[in-house]
């Protein structure tokens, strides 16, 4: 078949169609062919082409083609997330501006309109992809809320549950008030800020004048405070040990609370003293589990002050309470001193907003057992990863890991399989009476209003891509493509993603998700600065495509695909790049069509080798030389998955020494 191809981009389009017609990148489970499966990262429902995505798919398309020629039943498989907060976030903007929200419309039509948004945007992720002449198997495309994904996440919270290993109560999570959810720590980014360190006052029960100074960047959670914490043989506050301080907030409350010892007070924070609060910060809750202290609460899910901070506070923005409750502590004369003080505040990575940890009532999933069975995995060395340090990364986090918040407060996703038998019960969250199941089971039954965390069904991801929970025996995709041969993912999902399809891949079915794991490096601006909308810095690969083509774009993004090592871009560079390898596929195209012209009709290159011809003439010798030679040397870095050294190879002979 001709196409019209003319430079640099030329056909592109015609082509890629001509590969989907004839179904070339299909995939043949009962092919005798050797299997390799490449399991693309589902990109989010929203998400636009970025950098970060071309590249990725890129590499996986480079793999991918290098295996059908070496003989492998290749199987590329897409999908797309369902990206519950992100996905919800930009719905619920798109509503606005018909002044409509989910107040006015209720979940039920909520939903309906949600999953008309959702085919609206959904193919324009799938396009993107094919855009970059993807060669994935798309008659088997995945979405994260498919049936096939739906019965896997019910399997996974099932047997979680039947196993004792989910349960619901009271916990301190990171909240989002503009999300209105919970959100997990490695869901957190951080910003560094100059705020106020205050010192304040708390005078000791008995005495007319001893106080013990303590340091804190929010005096507005003075109000839930429930001790103060020393670190081990303070020189100066250890004579304090077993005395109660008074909380320096009357008239609202003057609440004594006792002072005891703690080595995870920091020596160098302030005075060594630290004020505990449990309802509002990790580390406080933690120690005043330790040391059985109340836990209070005066900041709400809406980033308000509650009934604790008295009538004039209550229901105030926490900024604005700060300069209520600074303004109490200079009355009561228990503000020592402020100093300007830098440090890092944890804020959302959806929405920007800072984050209050608060006490909420979520389910968790016990992940020590899962853990575990992870780190054995990663330890006996049955992963190869890309770089090697990762392996360690990993063990480390999964060696200190916390129980794993899975509710979110979100109408998009998978919604909590927990059924109450009453309106009651599912008010009060009582877990006595309940069901585990996908349908109700019967009149009266409520089920949970919560939904799973994105990545619930993410970490099932390699297994319900292939039709799990089917038993392997039955499922002949999970048993000829299983485990994954390859994956790969930026650094910054490593614990959300990567230790999560670890640890459940081994739980369920005792064997590790994927052979090899690749972490490449961020593209980032010559500032090193991620690119953003906010910062504006952003560029489209739709802008290289358009400029240079499909093939000049992936191959630019090869010089950067080393292992874990960020690289630094701008447009400039990449026009650059993008321009010489574009007039590099001019000259391979010239060369084709030279070739062509002077070859007999009709020409068939399929299993053409040149080890069995005998050139005559030295010059024909040596370029069969230097041919054989790079071939040898692109088929060893491709192995290794040294694109960019495959890359430079090829440039180098077609350019500098064939034509």
């Amino acid at each position: 078949m001709k196409f019209n191809t003319n430079p640099p981009a030329g056909g592109e389009k015609e082509i890629y169609d001509f590969w989907q017609k004839e179904n070339l990148f299909r995939a043949t489970p009962t092919s005798f062919k050797k299997a390799y499966s490449l399991l693309i990262p589902p990109p989010n429902l929203t998400g636009e082409l970025h950098l970060g995505h071309a590249m990725q798919h890129s590499i996986l398309d480079a793999i991918s083609r290098f295996k059908r020629m070496q003989g492998y039943d290749v199987l590329l498989l897409p999908g797309v997330d369902h990206a519950g907060i992100l996905f919800e976030a930009t719905f619920d903007r798109e509503l606005a501006k018909k002044n409509l929200s989910k107040e006015k419309l209720g979940r039920d039509e909520w939903l309906k309109r949600a999953w008309k948004f959702k085919e609206e945007v959904y193919n324009s992720v799938s396009a993107s992809w094919k855009i970059m002449g993807l060669s994935a198997d798309w008659s088997r495309e995945v979405f994260t809320l498919d049936l096939g994904p739906q019965k896997a996440v019910f399997n996974e919270f099932k047997t979680y549950y039947e196993r004792g290993l989910i349960y619901k109560g009271p916990y301190i999570v990171q909240w989002c008030p503009k999300c209105n959810t919970a959100i997990e720590d490695v869901e957190l980014e951080y910003k560094e800020r100059k705020e106020e360190l205050y010192f304040v006052c708390y005078k000791i029960q008995g005495t007319k004048d001893e106080y013990i100074e303590v340091a804190t960047t929010r005096p507005e959670t003075i109000f839930a405070d429930s001790g103060i914490a020393i670190y081990p043989n303070h020189p100066k506050f250890k004579k304090y040990i077993g005395k109660k301080a008074q909380i320096p907030l009357s008239p609202i409350i003057s609440d004594f609370v006792p002072i005891f010892e703690d080595s995870r007070v920091e020596k160098k924070f302030g005075t060594g003293a630290l004020k505990v609060t449990p309802g509002h910060d990790i580390l406080d809750y933690q120690i005043g589990k330790d040391h059985d202290l109340k836990i209070r609460q005066v900041v709400d899910k809406k980033g308000r002050m509650t009934e604790l901070a008295g009538e004039k506070l209550k229901s105030l923005k926490v900024n604005r309470a700060r300069e209520k409750v600074i303004e109490i502590l200079k009355n009561n004369n228990a503000l020592a001193s402020v100093k300007p003080y830098k440090h890092s505040v944890a804020i959302c990575e959806r929405c920007k907003s800072v984050v209050e940890p608060l006490i909420s009532e979520e389910w968790f999933v016990k992940v020590d057992a899962l853990a575990k069975g992870a780190i054995k995995a990663i330890n006996a060395g049955k992963i190869k990863f890309l770089p090697k340090n990762y392996a360690k990364i990993l063990v480390d986090w999964l060696s200190d890991i916390h129980d794993w918040c899975i509710s979110r407060s979100l109408w998009w996703g998978h919604r909590i399989p927990v059924w109450y038998p009453s309106a009651r019960s599912a008010r009060s969250g009582q877990v006595a009476d309940i069901q585990v199941s996908l349908e109700s089971p019967g009149p009266g039954w409520i089920q949970d209003e919560q939904v799973l965390d994105t990545w619930f069904s993410s970490g099932i991801w390699p297994l319900s891509t292939l039709g799990w929970p089917d038993a392997k025996t039955k499922n002949l995709m999970l048993k000829k493509y299983f485990p994954w041969d390859f994956e790969i993912t930026a650094p910054e999902i490593k614990y959300l993603w990567i230790a999560r399809m670890i640890m459940i891949s081994v739980y369920f079915i005792g064997d590790i998700p994927f052979k090899e794991m690749f972490f490449h490096g961020m593209l980032r601006d010559l500032q090193g600065r991620k690119f953003s909308k906010s910062l504006g810095n952003g560029i489209e690969p739709t802008y290289l495509i358009d400029k240079w083509s499909v093939d000049a774009t992936r191959m630019a993004l090869y010089t950067y695909s080393i292992p874990g090592r960020d690289g630094r871009v701008s447009r400039e560079i990449l026009d650059e790049r993008g321009k010489n390898f574009r007039n590099f596929a001019t000259k391979l195209q010239n060369i084709s069509k030279f070739v062509l012209d002077l070859a007999p009709e009709p020409v068939h290159f399929a299993g053409v080798s040149t080890t069995h011809l005998s050139p005559k003439h030295k010059d024909d010798k040596w370029i069969f030389d230097e041919l054989n030679q790079t071939i040898k040397n692109v088929t060893h870095h491709l192995k290794k998955i040294e694109l960019h050294l495959a890359t430079e190879e090829i440039y180098e002979f077609v350019w500098h020494k064939f034509a």
